[in-house]
């Protein structure tokens, strides 16, 4: 250590006092750094200076690397825990090098790098010379950089660790990095600093690709799910789209994996298992390369479509036996549409819920598709009978029959819906009796035929959905305390349209669905949509769209083709000027005012880039060209 010491203090002196220095003084990525800085003209005794993004500028890049932060903050949250000590700090940059959050203890704020790594402050090679966050970036690799290595001396009092974050398609996310006034190499910091970044990249990972196929492997089953897990996304045709930095070194023997199918990379094709590994089960493959691993896939959205696809492909005789015809499961699939991220997080473990028969209660106002999700809880159980619906309210005193069946009459509801699924919307609906009926069948998957007294056996999932919480109803007496228990084994909360992000995704479907895939609909448009508070949710939405069709002139709805259905007082503000690259050419200066005025209208870029359906990318160029 002390020999590294006197070796880096001599490389110091020549290089504040000659402009040079022995390269072999100093670990290969240092020197290499150092010599970067050389190039870049920069001076190793400059004064530190205060280099930060304006508050505009930061509050762009914080919206455009949105998810990194929210899913690196509790592993920022964790590794400050694990880090037990004074005097250090941790640190979550973008990948062009800007802080975007800090978590720091006390002591280390009042130092001078304490007050230099803060939120919006830039440490790029090319602005500060060699530190850990900057070469790792030129790098694309971990790295420590100890006092005297950084090549300002003023950030010498300071020791930095940094782990870069990828994106799966070999494009940096974002950078992890850990700081600390103590100049003694840190490996164990050094372990949990990439171990995080490892979190970080699979959580970025899984949440990016939700419409995609995400499979984990590793070559012991019992690590699947840990960090240790490598990741592969299929596109739809099977091929790798992205793969994590363990499914490259599980993989390492086979190159440029981005691109190459499942099949040229293990030696079964990804249709002889799809089906088992979309309904969840884990299977051991070996891949081309001989070494056997575990693979399972990760239940999502673009898994749970496809075990129902191949569902009905593989049992078409059942799927014949569905009360609910086949073209009538894909036009309800057809009109789901789930991009708001807290919905995505409700509903993910309704596949497994409905898989192994727990009883489901969907909560909502009318129109959030209650029953849709019922169907879809259905279709997700893999169950051979049909899906079959009630409404309590419209049985009457008459519903304990109903649900049983009459003598010499048509089957009850609960033989009907044997081997399938039974929805009751409004369970508090039922009489005391037949709610007692029901729980009795619930309880035991069979009940006496009150005509003959056979026993018929009725094995069926259960969804109930209702506007109100089942507390509330037992606490109106309208609900047997008992059956609320067993009805409500696993609860999803619908939230109402107003509330939900993915609005204009919603819109677009109901307009190809109403008028056919050539049909488009103005951003302005979809501003004014956002701004309705939607009473009637989904119903309501389907109804305007359809009658806003009907009577359009082209096939492109426009603000005053919902001007008859809605309260609709819009007109763009003058006051809002275009941004200098669109002024003097009018559509130009129309499209720019609609976006910014969107932006002003929610109060932040990634809420208007949903609404008008653009990329955040797009808005960016027009709020950046401000003079």
């Amino acid at each position: 250590m002390e020999i590294r010491t006197t070796a880096l203090a001599r490389a110091r002196h020549m290089l504040e006092s000659q402009g040079r220095f022995p390269g072999g003084a100093l670990p290969g990525d240092i020197s290499d750094s150092w010599f970067r800085s050389l190039d870049l003209g920069i001076d190793p005794l400059a004064r530190h200076e205060k280099l930060m993004l304006s508050d505009t500028e930061f509050k762009l890049t914080q919206d455009h690397h949105a998810d990194l932060v929210r899913f690196a903050r509790p592993e920022l949250e964790l590794l400050f825990d694990q880090i037990a000590g004074s005097n250090f700090m941790i640190a979550l940059g973008s990948p062009e090098g800007v802080v975007l959050e800090t978590l720091v203890d006390t002591e280390f704020a009042e130092s001078d790098a304490g007050k230099a790594v803060v939120p919006a402050s830039v440490w790029t090679e090319e602005l500060r010379g060699t530190n850990a966050l900057g070469l790792c970036i030129s790098t694309r690799r971990p790295a420590q950089v100890y006092g005297g290595e950084h090549f300002l001396r003023a950030h010498s009092d300071v020791s930095c660790i940094s782990a870069p974050i990828f994106d799966g398609r070999g494009g940096l996310a974002g950078i992890l990095d850990a700081s600390s006034r103590s100049t003694v190499r840190q490996q164990h910091t050094a372990a949990l600093v990439q171990m995080s970044a490892g979190n970080i990249e699979n959580c970025l990972i899984r949440s990016a690709h939700d419409r995609r196929i995400v499979l984990q492997f590793h070559p012991r089953p019992e690590y699947l799910g840990t960090l240790s897990v490598g990741m592969l996304v299929l596109e739809d045709d099977f091929s790798v789209h992205a793969v994590n930095r363990k499914g490259e070194m599980f993989l390492a023997g086979i190159r440029n994996l981005i691109g190459t199918s499942f099949d040229s990379i293990f030696e079964q094709r990804f249709e002889d298992v799809a089906l088992r590994l979309a309904q969840g089960e884990t299977l051991r493959v070996r891949d081309r390369m001989g070494s056997a691993v575990s693979v399972r896939c990760v239940a999502n959205r673009a898994s749970f479509a496809l075990a129902v696809r191949l569902f009905s492909a593989a049992n078409p005789q059942q799927a014949r036996r569905s009360e609910t015809p086949a073209p009538e499961i894909r036009n309800l699939f057809r009109d789901v549409v789930i991009e708001d991220e807290e919905l995505i997080r409700r509903l993910r473990p309704l596949p497994k819920v409905a898989t192994a028969g727990q009883s489901i209660f969907i909560q909502g106002e009318t129109g959030t598709g209650k029953e849709i999700i019922a169907r879809l809880a259905h279709a997700a159980s893999g169950r051979s009978g049909p899906f079959v619906s009630v409404d309590a309210r419209t049985l009457g005193s008459d519903a304990e029959a109903a649900l049983l069946g009459r003598p010499k009459g048509a089957p009850g509801l609960l033989e009907q819906a044997a081997h399938g699924t039974l929805c009751i919307d409004e369970v508090s609906a039922l009489g005391h009796s037949a709610q007692a009926t029901l729980l009795q069948v619930l309880d035991h998957g069979s009940f006496r035929h009150p005509a003959d007294g056979r026993e018929v056996r009725c094995p069926v999932l259960f969804v109930s959905t209702a506007t109100v919480s089942l507390t509330a109803e037992v606490a109106a007496s309208r609900l047997l305390p008992a059956l609320r228990y067993r009805i409500e084994g696993f609860s999803i909360l619908l939230p109402p349209l107003r509330d939900r992000s993915d609005l204009d995704a919603l819109v677009r479907r109901f307009v190809r669905a109403q008028g056919g895939e050539g049909f488009d609909i103005d951003p302005s448009a979809l501003t004014i949509l956002a701004r309705h508070d939607w009473p009637g949710n989904l119903h309501e939405l389907r109804s305007i769209i359809t009658k806003a069709v009907i009577q359009a002139a082209g096939p492109k709805l426009h603000v005053e083709d919902f001007a008859p259905f809605l309260p609709i007082n819009y007109s763009p503000q003058q006051s809002i000027e275009a941004c200098p690259q669109c002024s003097g050419v009018p559509w130009k200066e129309s499209q720019c005012r609609v976006i910014r005025d969107a932006v002003r209208q929610h109060g932040g870029i990634a809420q208007a880039a949903r609404t008008l359906g653009i990329s955040r990318t797009t808005i960016y160029k027009h709020l950046l060209a401000e003079s």
